[in-house]
This record gives C-alpha cells, structure tokens and sequence, in this order.
C-alpha cells in the first residue's frame, strides 16, 4: 500500500487497476503534457519483465531512449523508484524535443520574417537578436519624434500573437489574427502613436521651455514632470496621455510661503482652464506667473543639495521638504529629515489614515518647528 501511495505521489494520474497491484494505468505529466501510459508488472512483481504501454506520441518522443528505460528497469527495485526514473527521462525527451521543433521551423521563421521586414522597409528597424525571437522597429511621427516597438516572436508566429513592448505612455493592446504580420503591428502602432500627438506637443513644450527636475530625462512613456518654480519650489504634474490638454493632476512641493499663493491662485481661477491652449500656457496663466525658462536661468539655481545628506538626488529622489523659516528655507530629502527626526527624543509620530507617517520634530539647521512625511510601504 505504502509503494501504491509513493506512486501515486510521482504520477498523481496513475492508478492501479486490480487488487494484486500489478496492472496501473492512466497518465504521465511532463511540462504541461500529458501522456497516456500503462504499466503491467508479472504475478511476482518482477520489473525485468514488466511491459510498458504508451500513446504514439509518448513512443515517438521516446524512441531514442528505449535502452535506457530498459536498463533503469533492471536497476530500479520497486514501481516508484521506476517511475521516477521515467518521469525524469520523459521530462528530457520532452524538452529535447520541443526544441528540436523550434529548431526545424526555425527556417522557416526567418524566411517569413525577412519577406515580412521587407514590406515593413529595413529603415524600420532598430534590431534584430540573432535567432530572431526579437524585432525593434522605430516609426516617426510628425514631429519627426521616434517611437519604438518591441515585438517578441515564439516559435509558433503567426498562430500565436506576438508580444509587445512600447515606449508609449498607454497600454498597446494588438489586435492579432494568424494572417497578420509585421506590417500589421507597425500600422496598428502608428495609429496608436498619431492619437498622442498632442500629448506629446505638451510635453515637449514643457521640457523645452521650463526647467524639468523629474524626471531626469524623460521617456516618451512618461506622463509626469516636476517642473522648477523658483528656488526650493516646485510643482509636479501628472497628465492625462488620452486627454492631454484637460487639467492635469498637480501637487505643489516646497516652502509654504512660496507655494501656497501659487495653489491658491490655481485654485481660484481652475474654472478657466481652457482645453484649447496648452498644458503649460494654462498653468502659468491660472498661476499667474512666468515659468522660469532655459534661456534666464540655469537648472543648477534649482538643483539645490539636501542639506543633511549633502546630496541632490538620493536613491532616485530629490529633495522635495524646505524648512518654512524665511531666515532658513534648507531644503531635505523627505527620507533624511524623517529619519534625523526620529533619532530626536523630542520628535513626535503619528500614522494618518492615508498610510503616511508623519514626524514633528525642530529643523536642524535652525531648530523651527519642521514636519516630515514618509509614506508606509
């Protein structure tokens, strides 16, 4: 019973089929296959005379390995040790021979694939890996602006869809049938690309106009700035890439006294935020300020070091807390201030329901009351 249950364990599908044990059958597993096997062992057990009966497709993959089943038979002493030698032998020939047909439609793969590149025209691609798994193809816009298209080829293209990777802000979602090829994927991606051209525009005017502190350096996909409005001032949006001109999430960083007449501003006069101008020619008007631009100021004016680490950008942040003291406006990675804070006895803590944990404790430099934030992860 015990040897029955330790079968069992190995094939889960194989089952013993009379009372002297000695006939199983059912199936054996092997990387996502299965195979339909039977096993009939003699009146003594013995497995030097046991018979193995198997479907055409098991037989087929296995029939470069039929001594070696033989002689783990005369080797093994009982049913589960057998068919964990079995199952280990089926598992190679399996793989071996998926990749023996990968290897046998390769030709054929690269045959279709260079017939599709040259409808799709060589000037479209960026990169090809050497077993053609991977194709890199660039459209341009018509901002002449280049946008790439990752295409990830399995053995079995064009009866499975190709995977994608874009550099667009969106989702790129294939619509794939096996007649398709290349020259579909590109002129699916070049309409997706057309639909963000004005997101695009916006963006630009943005990074060419403004001083843009996050990210470094932006990716077409990105959809978020911080752009610099003064010295330790700051705001951050995030836009909408399939409605690109409407009001974009803003968050305002820096001292209070600087940022809170801008917020307000903003606040009051949100209602005349018009779809038909610019992202950026909206938030200097409802602001009702100019942007520091590329040409009256250098971005080193607001790439200030944080004051207790000595560093501007730390573990990809930048510092985004300023002392609200006029007579000291220091500016602090949020990480570093919570955690000079919380090493003061005299800091307090507390957990807001947001999943924030704030700290209120005296700055460092001049020992005003000063509050960090530090999100719970």
């Amino acid at each position: 019973m015990a040897e029955d249950t330790n079968s069992m364990n190995i094939c889960q599908l194989l089952i013993p089929q009379n009372k002297e044990r000695t006939i199983y059958d059912g199936f054996i597993e092997s990387l996502g296959q299965e195979f339909h096997l039977k096993i009939e062992l003699p009146a003594n057990r013995d497995l030097t005379f046991c018979r193995i009966h198997c479907d055409v497709n098991l037989m087929n993959i296995l029939r470069g390995y039929l001594q070696i089943i033989k002689t783990r038979l005369q080797q093994c002493s009982s049913i589960p040790t057998f068919l964990e030698e079995l199952k280990s032998i089926v598992n190679l020939a399996v793989k071996q021979n998926k990749e023996l047909k990968a290897l046998n439609t390769a030709p054929y793969l690269y045959e279709k694939l260079i017939q599709e590149i040259a409808i799709v025209k060589w000037d479209k691609v960026v990169e090809i890996d050497e077993s053609f798994k991977k194709v890199k193809l660039k459209t341009v816009d018509g901002a002449e602006r280049e946008h790439y298209i990752t295409v990830h080829i399995s053995s079995q293209y064009p009866n499975e869809i190709p995977e994608c990777s874009t550099d667009l802000p969106s989702e790129f979602i294939l619509q794939w049938n096996n007649s398709m090829t290349l020259a579909d994927v590109i002129k699916q991606f070049d309409k997706v690309v057309v639909r963000h051209q004005i997101f695009w525009n916006c963006l630009d005017e943005i990074d060419r106009s403004t001083w843009v502190l996050e990210p470094e350096n932006p990716r077409r996909k990105d959809n978020a700035r911080r752009i610099a409005l003064g010295n330790n001032s700051s705001v951050q949006i995030i836009v909408n890439p399939l409605h690109p001109t409407h009001l974009p999430e803003c968050r305002f960083l820096g001292a209070d006294k600087v940022v809170k007449p801008l917020r307000d501003n903003m606040n009051k006069s949100v209602h005349l935020w018009n779809t038909s101008h610019s992202i950026l020619h909206n938030l200097q008007a409802l602001m009702e300020i100019t942007f520091p631009s590329q040409i009256s100021s250098k971005k080193e004016d607001f790439c200030l070091e944080c004051s207790i680490c000595y560093l501007y950008r730390l573990e990809g942040e930048i510092p985004d807390k300023v002392c609200e003291f006029p007579a000291c406006s220091k500016p602090f990675h949020q990480a570093c201030l919570y955690e000079w804070l919380r090493s003061l006895p005299t800091s307090n803590q507390s957990l807001t329901k947001y999943g924030f944990k704030n700290i209120y404790g005296e700055c460092p430099y001049c020992s005003q009351p000063i509050t960090a934030r530090l999100e719970d992860k």
